[in-house]
C-alpha cells in the first residue's frame, strides 16, 4: 500500500475539484440544463461517479487499515456508485429518446453506456481482487478512476460549454 498512497492522494484532491467545479457549472448553467430532460441525469450522474472516486481513493488513504474490511466497504461503494450510474444513464437514454429537439445517434448513446461501464465497473473488479488478496486490485482501481475523470470531463464540458451552442 505505501507504493500507492501519494497516487491516492492526487486522486482524492482532483475529485474534490473537480465536483466542486461540477456544482459551479451546474449552477452556472441550471437555466439551461433543466430545458432538455436528459441533462439533469447526466449532471447526476457525473456527481455520483465523482464522488465514488472521492470516497474510494479516500478509503484507500485510511490508517492502519486491513484489506479485508477495507475491500468490503470499497466493494460496497463501487456496487452503489455502478447501479446508481445506471439508473442514470438509463433515465438520461429514456430522456433522449422522449425529446424532439436534437437527434443523436444511436452509436453515440452505446458509446456513453459503455463509458459509463469503464468509469464504475473496475473499481468493483478492484475491490473484489483486493478482497482475495490480489494487488492487481490496485491496477484496477487506479484504472477506474482515472477512467472516471475522463468521462467526468466530458460530461462536464458539455454541460458547461457545449449546452450554450
Amino acid at each position: 500500500m505505501p507504493a500507492w498512497h501519494d497516487f491516492f492522494i492526487a486522486q482524492v484532491g482532483a475529485c474534490a475539484a473537480l465536483v466542486g467545479l461540477l456544482f459551479v457549472a451546474l449552477s452556472i448553467n441550471i437555466a439551461q440544463i433543466l430545458k432538455y430532460p436528459w441533462l439533469p441525469a447526466r449532471g447526476g450522474q457525473t456527481l455520483v461517479v465523482l464522488t465514488g472516486a472521492l470516497l474510494e481513493a479516500s478509503l484507500m488513504l485510511l490508517p492502519d487499515i486491513f484489506m479485508k474490511p477495507i475491500s468490503l466497504v470499497l466493494i460496497g461503494c463501487a456496487l452503489i456508485v455502478w447501479l446508481l450510474s445506471l439508473r442514470l444513464v438509463l433515465d438520461f437514454v429514456r430522456g433522449l429518446s422522449k425529446q424532439q429537439q436534437i437527434v443523436v445517434p444511436r452509436d453515440w448513446t452505446y458509446g456513453y453506456f459503455g463509458l459509463a461501464q469503464i468509469a464504475t465497473l473496475p473499481a468493483v473488479v478492484g475491490a473484489v481482487f483486493l478482497y482475495f488478496g490480489n494487488l492487481a486490485g490496485y491496477y484496477w482501481i487506479a484504472g477506474g478512476l482515472l477512467a472516471t475523470f475522463v468521462f467526468a470531463l466530458l460530461n462536464s464540458w458539455i454541460l458547461l460549454i457545449e449546452i450554450l451552442r
